[in-house]
């Protein structure tokens, strides 16, 4: 399948690496196709070079703003029937305003934020949820499958049910990090090994994620190299924000670790690992 993707980083690169081993003709966009130089990829320099001639076009960047451009200049050289698949967490709402510009073009975008971080991007395990026309995202399948795991990649119903889910996902992982710290803080200063209440934990009905693989992997080796930028993880806290807001939910549990979140990334700068939110807990 003829692919362009956008968004070579820390996620994408893994992506684009599994997407050419599995045969499908990849065609890379980046704003300095110099640093891809030694990838044996082919790169242009725009996302309208990339889409040119593509049947599915990928992309994965920061924020609305970013994703907004991407999709304007895909569609400068998209055809009718091609799929975007948008990986990136953005806005339900811009999401929908985003497939309504692509309808109009003959073009189908589906929101497919993904989780699992760069292991699960290097493994092909993410789990994808994916929101707009299941008859697109049948077209996508070939792609998607090959990005995470075919039994992780759901249909969560229209344009923006897939971002709602990520929301959520995101939001419970933000909390089990805070709250983690503090719970294996506690364990901590009364003498037991933090590796021994982990395991523990892990077999009772505190487990979760990030105690099971956040923690182990990098918390408590000292590491907060990023995996997934703190910074990254208080703009999905936004917008879920903006998501409740917009529907009149009381959130109390979200505006905390919106607050944990924020305190991390002013002491410990906005380039480390979200698992930072443990440093304020003293590891």
């Amino acid at each position: 399948m003829r692919v362009g993707f956008v968004g070579a980083g820390l996620m994408g690169a893994p992506m684009v690496r599994r997407l050419v081993e599995a045969g499908h003709d990849v065609t890379v966009s980046s704003r300095d196709p110099a640093r891809l130089a030694g990838t044996g990829w082919r790169v242009v320099g725009s996302p309208a070079e990339a889409a040119d001639g593509a049947e599915v076009v990928c992309s994965i960047v920061p924020d609305s703003p970013e994703v907004t451009g991407v999709v304007g200049s895909v569609l400068e050289k998209a055809a009718a029937g091609m799929v975007i698949v948008e990986m990136s967490t953005i806005s339900p709402t811009t999401a929908r305003a985003l497939a309504a510009r692509c309808a109009s073009a003959g073009v189908d975008y589906l929101d497919c934020p993904v989780s699992g971080g760069p292991p699960g991007a290097e493994a092909g395990t993410l789990a994808i949820w994916v929101g707009g026309a299941a008859e697109a995202l049948e077209r996508a399948r070939p792609v998607l499958d090959v990005i995470g795991r075919a039994d992780r990649v759901r249909h969560c119903g229209a344009v923006g049910a897939g971002l709602a889910v990520k929301l959520a996902n995101n939001f419970l992982g933000a909390v089990n990090a805070a709250a983690t710290a503090e719970a294996l803080a506690l364990a901590r200063d009364a003498g037991v090994d933090p590796a021994l209440a982990v395991e523990a934990v892990s077999d009772g009905t505190g487990a979760n994620w990030q105690l099971a693989n956040l923690f182990p992997r990098k918390v408590l080796q000292g590491d907060f190299e990023p995996g997934f930028r703190i910074t990254h993880m208080a703009k999905d806290l936004r917008i879920a924000a903006e998501v409740a807001g917009e529907r009149g939910l009381d959130s109390p549990m979200l505006a905390l670790a919106r607050a944990r979140l924020d305190e991390a990334r002013r002491q410990f700068g906005d380039d480390r690992d979200y698992g930072a939110v443990a440093r304020l807990s003293g590891w």
